[in-house]
């Protein structure tokens, strides 16, 4: 029985540990730890600040008492490192929050800062698509060739495209906007 206890304490102990772990403030030995701790993330079941996030709200009838309840997402559903150098680097996390009236997708753009050993969330932009062909999508659409003029020096900013496709069921449409860093905070790129 002492056993049985003290294995249940200590896995309620690192799941909490983990909870805490991705949160804004959180520090990471690199972008990988980042990806890693994204991928475990669990926004419903954990009290972190970034659950926010990944949550939309349930779409219904105005009359549903439903419509509008904030719906977090269960789980990640992929991560993965857009663009990186030395100093910064540029993540993209997406989450399909349990909605009932049709399919919700969540997914956050994150700007990592690296400070001292350790990386931090710098800024972040959320994404939602809702639809039956609800997606979203994260792209590095910024190139250079090889050499001292590489991405992410100067002059030569990183952009990454956010695609979203929205509805479904005889109307269904796409969106994209584009995004870069400026002094370590994402910016919305518009046409000149």
């Amino acid at each position: 029985m002492r056993i049985f206890i003290s294995t249940f304490l200590l896995g309620a102990l690192l799941s909490s540990a983990d909870a805490g772990e991705f949160s804004r403030k959180a520090p990471f030995e690199s972008v990988e730890d980042f990806v890693e701790a994204a991928k475990g993330f669990q926004p419903a079941a954990s009290g972190s600040d970034l659950s926010v996030l990944f949550t939309v709200p349930e779409l219904g009838q105005s009359e549903d008492p439903q419509d509008g309840k904030p719906v977090l997402a269960k789980t990640i559903e992929s991560c993965e490192a857009v663009w990186a150098n030395d100093s910064h680097a540029l993540v993209f996390v997406k989450a399909l929050p349990p909605t009932e009236a049709t399919r919700s997708v969540t997914g956050v753009l994150f700007l990592l800062q690296r400070t001292g050993d350790s990386w931090h969330i710098s800024d972040s932009r959320q994404f939602t698509a809702t639809g039956k062909d609800a997606g979203i999508s994260a792209k590095l659409t910024a190139a250079t060739g090889s050499g001292p003029d590489r991405l992410g020096t100067e002059g030569f900013p990183p952009v990454v495209t956010i695609a979203e496709s929205q509805g479904g069921r005889g109307y269904s449409y796409d969106l994209s906007a584009s995004y870069t860093l400026r002094a370590s905070k994402l910016e919305r790129l518009d046409l000149k």
